[in-house]
């Protein structure tokens, strides 16, 4: 008992030992932190709100620059929204020359634009009608025009009654009382019923705040306060506010709707880069900045343009890129079933690439040269017809490998499909838990990512013009596929090689894949 208490005592005093010798100097010494911003060129901070808490930011935006310069929120927020809501910059152009400003916005007129209307509507459209009153005792009531010449003096002194002064329609060339006439800042005048049918022609064309003035030569907007106030059926009131709030959401410069199918998350982040973004609700992954599909290394801009050249060129490319290849040294048929290039004859067990046919061997040298275009240096000098088929040449180069990495991520899918049917086996022997199988599924989806990523090099490549820095790009586009096709054969072979050997393989490849986003992905806003 006297052994075990002092066992207990020395155990107790060892780990105080242990404690104090690996917590001192923690609190003195300096710890360098790592930003992630560096280490990661995918890093990327941003928050999914839904619609009500949207509006809420909206809507302290509108309050705020509603109070500063003492406007109404109506016209705050049109202006919020004119400016892609940078209320310092409409604070500044406001005390500046708010005339200005609000003529930019389309909220006024034009001085000689409004100096014409004015005139146009003073010159005939008001008129005085005379007014039929019920008959006493079987006579007419004296109206204003039965005595001309009393009613004429009458006229002359003063203005006929608001009841008396009535208004010609321009659209609808109907005569209807003053007060059913409803004029904007540009003083164009229209009746209610006139105003609410454009109202309801604009929002079933799927417009709300950009709605006009009914003139044809004026570009005035039609304010929010207005159009729900003519407004009558409640559906139209709920159409109109669900189109302007996905304008204003369109307009802020931090937020974006999720593409995915009847997703009503919107993202918000400060950093407009074109970095990826995914849904905590549909799971949809796209570019913040343009709201396409991720393309990293490939910016915005050239991505628009090969999936344009794609639209209008694909058709060449399917009859000239087959399905199946012969084997370059028994020449029987191959079909493609996997999504590694690595390919072994079933025949003759010759290893070879699926792309360029060549020797597999060859493709262990450091230079990965199957997926580098070798331009014609004397292309300048061929005729026409020479170098629009050496162009042509180029792009299915470039479009046979987009399109065979894209193929290959569908094919990868089933044999993770298959792989987890296999495990599910295993684990229903007794032959590990699911646990104990993670790393083949962690190695699959390092694949795709990595296959993805591979893919979207090609267009950056198509577009990139030949010089020191696209032989660099080639050089590690041509390491990165190395060492997919390497992790890919290692995957489909996974449950008969070495773990080890294939996290190894999965740190090469993702660290190939980093280093080259480091160099090449466009990530300033």
């Amino acid at each position: 008992m006297a052994d075990q208490e002092s066992d207990m005592e020395y155990s107790s005093d060892n780990d105080y030992e242990f404690e104090d010798y690996y917590n001192s100097g923690l609190e003195d010494c300096d710890i360098e932190q790592i930003d992630p911003k560096r280490s990661d060129p995918e890093y990327f901070v941003y928050e999914c709100l839904d619609v009500e808490e949207v509006e809420k930011l909206l809507n302290e935006s509108v309050e705020k620059l509603s109070n500063v310069l003492q406007i109404t929120p109506s016209l705050a927020k049109v202006l919020l929204h004119e400016t892609k809501w940078r209320t310092d910059e409409v604070v500044e152009k406001y005390r500046n020359n708010a005339s200005n400003l609000l003529v930019s916005a389309r909220i006024k007129a034009a001085p000689a634009a409004m100096a014409m209307a004015i005139a146009s509507t003073s010159s005939a459209t008001t008129v005085s009608i005379p007014l039929i009153l019920p008959t006493v005792a079987g006579q007419l009531v004296p109206g204003p025009s039965s005595n001309p010449a009393p009613a004429a003096s009458t006229r002359s002194s003063s203005p006929p009654p608001t009841a008396y002064r009535t208004h010609l329609c321009p659209v609808c060339v109907t005569v209807q009382a003053v007060d059913k006439f409803h004029a904007l800042s540009c003083q164009h005048s229209f009746c209610r019923d006139c105003w609410a049918m454009h109202f309801e022609i604009q929002i079933s064309q799927g417009i709300s705040t950009q709605i006009g003035c009914m003139e044809q030569r004026c570009d005035v907007r039609v304010p929010e306060d207005l159009v729900l106030n003519l407004l009558n059926r409640p559906m139209l009131r709920d159409k109109y506010q669900q189109f302007a709030f996905a304008d204003y959401v369109k307009s802020h410069p931090e937020l974006r709707f999720c593409p995915g199918p009847n997703c009503q998350i919107i993202i918000r982040s400060a950093d407009i880069s074109p970095k990826k973004t995914t849904c905590k609700v549909c799971t949809t992954s796209f570019c913040f900045r343009c709201g396409m599909d991720y393309h990293a290394p490939t910016d915005c801009q050239i991505i628009r343009k090969w999936l344009t050249k794609c639209a209008d060129d694909s058709e060449t490319a399917n009859y000239i890129s087959a399905h199946t290849k012969d084997c370059p040294k028994c020449h029987i048929c191959i079909e493609k079933n996997g999504g590694c290039n690595h390919m072994q004859c079933f025949n003759c067990k010759h290893d070879f690439c699926w792309m360029c046919l060549g020797d597999w061997k060859a493709h262990g040298s450091e230079y990965y040269e199957c997926s580098r275009y070798k331009e014609n240096p004397n292309i300048a000098h061929e005729s026409v017809h020479a170098q629009a088929r050496e162009a042509l040449k180029k792009y299915l180069h470039y479009y046979e490998r987009w399109e065979n990495h894209s193929k290959s991520l569908q094919l990868e899918q089933q044999t993770l499909d298959r792989m987890k049917a296999r495990i599910n086996e295993k684990v229903m022997k007794g032959l590990g838990t699911w646990i104990d199988w993670q790393y083949l599924f962690d190695a699959a989806a390092l694949l795709a990512k990595c296959r993805y990523t591979l893919q979207y090099t090609y267009p950056f490549a198509y577009f990139m013009e030949a010089g020191s820095r696209k032989d660099l790009f080639e050089y590690q586009q041509a390491q990165l596929e190395a060492e997919i096709e390497n992790l890919s054969w290692k995957v489909e072979r996974a449950e008969t090689t070495d773990r080890g050997d294939l996290e190894n393989q999965m740190d090469v490849a993702e660290k190939r894949r980093t280093t080259l986003l480091k160099d090449f992905f466009p990530t300033e806003a």
